[in-house]
């Protein structure tokens, strides 16, 4: 879950399966460009109820979710490291909005990661305020209702009062193991 400015070859096509708790998600990305890359997923979360109708057997069921994520490079690594921006549950519910700024700088086999996340992304307790708060107040103010999901909300993206860093890292030992 870690966003990088990394993106794989353009017409790679892959498949991520996650078991954990409270989620379930399988995901279907596809990178159409070596500049993008899109994904779609579907998942189940266990204790949240579906809906609130009791008499109703569906609703005994845990809530599920769908939604797309997005990412664009807006600059390739060379002295600087490569950057990207990327939004996920664009249009989903969101439960998992968020969206982010990375960057992404490799030394030999192990690469940095390092960015600004809003959303479900913002959790640090190093977090600061929205820098796009001085460009316009709209900025630090963040719909939290979940809706049905379906439908974009412009107004959702890089908003909140607040704004979180996050840092990764990832070694490549081989062809077949890489620790992230």
């Amino acid at each position: 879950n870690m966003p990088t400015a990394r993106f794989y070859n353009e017409s790679s096509y892959g498949i991520t399966v996650y078991d954990g708790d409270p989620d379930q998600k399988v995901t279907f990305t596809s990178s159409p460009y070596d500049w993008m890359e899109a994904s779609f997923f579907y998942s189940n979360i266990q204790d949240k109820p579906y809906c609130n109708v009791e008499s109703d057997p569906v609703c005994k069921q845990d809530f599920k979710d769908k939604g797309f994520n997005f990412k664009i490079r807006l600059k390739e690594e060379g002295i600087l490291p490569a950057i990207a921006v990327g939004i996920n549950d664009i249009a989903g519910t969101g439960y998992y909005g968020s969206e982010y700024i990375v960057a992404s700088y490799g030394i030999n086999r192990t690469d940095f990661h390092f960015g600004l996340g809003w959303g479900t992304l913002d959790g640090s307790s190093e977090n600061f305020n929205n820098p796009f708060g001085y460009i316009s107040n709209s900025f630090n103010k963040r719909p939290l209702d979940e809706g049905l999901g379906g439908d974009f909300e412009p107004s959702r993206y890089f908003s909140g009062e607040t704004a979180s860093p996050f840092f990764g890292l990832s070694h490549v030992f081989n062809d077949r193991f890489k620790f992230s």
